[in-house]
């Protein structure tokens, strides 16, 4: 899918965005700090996992101290349409924003490509406060937002926090989801372990980098 592809979608087609925000069964359990286990550790970012009933794959709670300010930071992942730029290692092709819904919302899109899986379509409602992101699967967006018929995958929630650790700032990324399809569990695993680490690194590098332009 191009972008121009959903600029002409959305001009000719009508988009139905819920207008209220549903958590999603689970939402308790991802939030929770109760329950998870710790599966990797670098020298900055911990990775921990738990069961969730809402999804049959484990959550992911993954966990980064930086030196940088929070407001750099949350900032840096609200910005979903340059989810690609942000984070080069995460095998996100195209991300944009459908329709905002205010200063403090959006709907939005994600197409990762991952090895070995075919294309996946993420479509999600998005609300923020001034620490941290909350988002949500959208089950109600015209089909004709999809028009390369991409797997949309059945589960997807999570949220970004960012709070004071000192001196320094601390960074939470929560996901539950459910790609979908037939998809090795050792794929999954894999994905999960390189790429989580990677992806608070590079948004911390991004903000930085943005930080240094501004």
């Amino acid at each position: 899918m191009k972008i121009i592809k959903v600029i002409m979608v959305i001009l000719f087609s009508h988009v139905i965005i819920a207008n209220d925000f549903q958590y999603p069964s689970g939402w308790d359990e991802l939030q929770s700090n109760q329950g998870w286990e710790l599966i990797k550790q670098t020298k900055r970012v911990k990775i921990f996992t738990k069961e969730i009933a809402a999804s049959p794959l484990p959550a992911h709670r993954a966990e980064l101290i930086s030196p940088l300010e929070m407001e750099a930071l949350i900032n840096t992942a609200w910005e979903i349409d340059k989810s690609a730029e942000i984070f080069p290692n995460a095998y996100i092709t195209e991300a944009g924003i459908y329709e905002h819904q205010g200063d403090n919302g959006h709907a939005g899109y994600q197409i990762f490509d991952i090895p070995f899986l075919s294309e996946r379509l993420y479509q999600m409602n998005s609300i923020r406060t001034k620490d941290s992101i909350h988002w949500i699967k959208v089950d109600t967006l015209d089909a004709g937002l999809n028009p390369d018929n991409f797997l949309i995958p059945p589960v997807n929630f999570g949220s970004w926090k960012v709070e004071k650790y000192g001196d320094q700032s601390k960074i939470t990324y929560r996901l539950c989801t459910d790609p979908g399809g037939s998809v090795p569990l050792w794929i999954v695993k894999l994905a999960n372990q390189k790429v989580l680490p990677q992806m608070l690194k590079d948004l911390e590098t991004y903000a930085s980098k943005k930080r240094i332009i501004e």
